[in-house]
């Protein structure tokens, strides 16, 4: 049972670069930041990556864009547990130092939480603020010709309305001349949010558990970081190390999403960090993406081919029409990597087993504001090439050759087969 729980608190180019922006190579792992370890539930983080330089007369007209809302809350079912745990601990005087700055920061936490279960944070707020800003200053010239109408839809959700209007705002922010328009409601959300099967769940969660059973959590070097004593805290607690251990886990991978340093994150050994890394990433590859096991019905779910047909009428009436520069979609992370997966995004979209998918890298592609975008460019003789990006990175499509620059015609005939 306890496993379980544990399962479940788990769940050749040239350089093209801005001025000022320094090239990076995007990390393989979590070492230099392990924020990263909570997988969907890790912050943002932008990488000026190089990139292919547009070809020879074309220039930017059109933006298609779905964006994840930005960090928040997370679930809080065990938070008022771990936090009388600690606070009995505390009363009984078996915390260590860096016990009582974890306990203080569980009690931050929980109170910034506020009984508000995927609230938007402060930080998710600035995420989209951020990405806004870069998109225009990229792209400028496609905000500022034609009609300038820019089209903002997103999830009934809370979270995903408030990065809206914190993307949009930035938006007209820096342009107060773009013709800005915001929708949301139930029609919306047959082709922005989607999850997978009820079936698939429980399967999936089959193979985690045979997963996590060959790793046991370092809880010997947990107890040695929080108590002084570890039997008087069994004692005082009334609750296992295990339990406690899960639950300062859930804190942890949240942190992050309120601003908070790296307290409670250093409690675990990198070990059981990259562990729950790989668990969570397991998780979302199985029953979101193209996985071996599940794929072929996570694809079938209709509003993943809703978007794929949403992307496409959207940009044919903006390249026949001009009355559109920018179509933008706010929604969630499992729909996004649905939908990667769908149109064939490298590095989302492969076909991979449960063996394979657990080293499969989620932070990279999943992290609160995910996003995928097409830029769309055409040249004087009106020939459309469209260019993909995952997270603000260069992206190449699996299926079609000769990218990152594709031909519209041929993407779209990829996609409808």
């Amino acid at each position: 049972m306890k496993r379980f729980l544990f399962v479940l608190c788990l769940a050749g180019l040239t350089l093209a670069c801005t001025p000022r922006e320094q090239v990076v190579v995007v990390p393989e792992g979590i070492e230099d930041n392990l924020y990263r370890f909570g997988v969907n539930t890790s912050p943002y983080e932008y990488f000026p990556v190089a990139e292919t330089p547009v070809p020879d007369g074309y220039k930017p007209f059109y933006i298609s864009h779905y964006g994840r809302h930005g960090a928040r809350s997370d679930w809080g079912y065990p938070y008022p547990k771990v936090v009388e745990a600690y606070t009995k601990a505390h009363e009984a005087g078996v915390l260590t130092e860096e016990g009582e700055r974890a306990y203080a920061q569980v009690q931050e936490i929980y109170k910034l939480h506020n009984d508000m279960n995927g609230r938007l944070t402060p930080r998710g707020v600035r995420e989209h603020r951020q990405i806004a800003r870069r998109m225009y200053e990229k792209y400028k010239p496609v905000f500022r010709g034609g009609k300038r109408h820019v089209r903002a839809i997103s999830s009934t959700s809370p979270r995903c309305l408030v990065s809206m209007a914190a993307f949009t705002g930035e938006l007209l922010s820096l342009d107060p001349q773009l013709d800005m328009s915001w929708d949301t409601g139930e029609q919306y959300m047959k082709y922005l949010s989607s999850g997978d099967p009820e079936d698939v769940t429980k399967e999936a969660y089959k193979i985690m558990g045979e997963f996590a059973d060959a790793h046991h959590a370092d809880t010997a070097y947990f107890a040695q970081r929080v108590f002084t004593d570890e039997a008087a805290a069994r004692e005082a607690m009334g609750c296992s190390i295990e339990d406690l251990l899960s639950g300062t886990l859930s804190f942890a991978a949240i942190s992050g999403s309120f601003d908070q340093d790296e307290t409670l994150i250093d409690l675990f050994n990198v070990e059981d960090l990259k562990q729950y890394e790989r668990l969570i990433s397991l998780n979302l590859f199985l029953r979101q993406c193209n996985s071996a096991e599940f794929g072929d019905r996570r694809m079938a779910e209709p509003e993943v081919d809703a978007l794929v047909d949403d992307f496409i009428a959207k940009a044919d009436t903006a390249i026949a029409t001009g009355d559109c520069v920018a179509d933008l979609r706010f929604g969630h992370d499992w729909h996004l990597l649905a939908f990667c997966s769908r149109i064939g995004v490298k590095g989302i979209g492969e076909r991979l087993t449960k063996d394979e998918a657990i080293d499969w890298p989620g932070w990279q592609y999943t992290p609160f504001a995910g996003n995928f975008r097409m830029v769309f460019f055409r040249n004087f003789a009106g020939d459309i090439l469209v260019k993909c990006f995952i997270n603000e990175r260069e992206a190449t499509l699996l299926g079609l050759p000769d990218g990152p620059y594709y031909a519209w015609e041929d993407v779209k005939e990829a996609w409808k087969n």
